[in-house]
């Protein structure tokens, strides 16, 4: 969610048999991912498993948003509500819609089949939880839960594991960047052993953590990361769309991977957010490596004193200047808009 303003080094894993019940996790320079609680004689030591997920397209980007229900109504039919008028507003169903869910709180739901039925990505936030208690084995069972029903979804999804981890303030939640990546590690094995091949996984920090260099160290690793990711936004000034994702697609470059933009938004500024949206178009379109973006359609409260006003509606230059990027063919990929 938005707040306010190197290379990668594969863990290496040193498994270790226990006994029977045990669920054992290792670390040699970086931390393992334990057994399956049913076959614990055999501690399996991945570094890298199979591309799972959504394909991206050839050329061009799919489009995308995190649309905000109107009056905070977040039940599910609020969500579609919200979802169909913004397809409306830009002629024609976004090609990957955004949501976001507790770490508790069962996915998918009936929403996500849904619009994942009517061809979309399905892009799904998941966190809110330490990566302690992941870590230790406690949250196994619900992560097993979570891994068999997306698994039922059948059909592929983004999952993005505890978005904008390097963000300072989490660091109570996340801990260590060796602990994150040995929770990263957990989850997804047990995804993996769950047969949950559809889902695509998302490493998603803040624009902030390259340009401050935090970022890096947080990454699982080429083997443990389908997609690349990053949030950014034009806040509290217009700044460039290079400026404020030059150093983080920079970093891309290094790794052979799709990029989505995860989040990115801009404020009216009297009327100059649409030539900004415009610039952003532009810069997306001479980054190849980008496959997806999602633009995040709501007016958010950063605090009782600051509110960010990213949502296009109500503001007809900028749904304009958006339209606009929505129909254009590098940004259609599937031509599923129309003017």
């Amino acid at each position: 969610m938005p707040k306010r303003r190197g290379t990668s080094q594969r863990p290496r894993a040193l498994g270790v048999v226990a006994g029977a019940a045990a669920v054992v996790l290792a670390a040699v320079g970086g931390l393992a991912w334990a057994a399956r609680e049913d076959d614990p004689a055999t501690v399996r030591e991945l570094d890298s498993y199979p591309a799972g997920g959504p394909r991206p397209p050839g050329k061009g980007a799919w489009f995308g948003a995190y649309v905000d229900p109107k009056g905070g109504d977040h039940t599910q039919q609020g969500q579609i509500d919200a979802v169909t008028d913004f397809d409306r507003r830009i002629g024609g169903p976004l090609d990957l819609v955004r949501s976001y869910y507790p770490w508790d709180k069962p996915f998918p739901r009936d929403v996500d089949q849904k619009f994942a039925a009517e061809g979309r990505v399905m892009m799904i936030g998941w966190g809110g939880t330490a990566t302690e208690s992941i870590v230790e084995g406690r949250e196994d069972g619900l992560i097993r839960e979570r891994a068999r029903a997306v698994k039922q979804l059948g059909r592929p999804v983004l999952l993005a594991w505890r978005g904008e981890m390097d963000r300072p303030n989490l660091q109570k939640e996340i801990g260590s960047p060796k602990q994150y990546i040995a929770a990263w590690r957990r989850i997804r094995g047990i995804f993996h052993d769950e047969g949950a091949s559809n889902v695509g996984w998302v490493w998603c920090p803040t624009v902030e953590g390259f340009d401050a260099g935090r970022a890096p160290a947080y990454y699982p690793g080429d083997g443990q990361v389908d997609w690349i990711c990053a949030d950014g936004y034009a806040y509290p000034a217009l700044r460039t769309p290079e400026q404020i994702f030059g150093s983080f697609l920079t970093w891309a470059k290094n790794h052979d991977k799709p990029v989505v933009i995860g989040e990115y938004g801009a404020e009216e500024q009297g009327g100059a957010r649409a030539e900004w949206l415009r610039s952003f178009g532009d810069y997306i379109r001479r980054q190849p490596q980008v496959k997806a973006l999602a633009y995040y359609d709501k007016n958010h409260r950063h605090n009782k004193k600051t509110t960010m006003y990213y949502s296009l509606r109500g503001y007809p230059e900028s749904m304009r200047a958006f339209r606009e990027l929505a129909q254009s063919s590098y940004f259609n990929p599937d031509g599923r808009r129309r003017p």
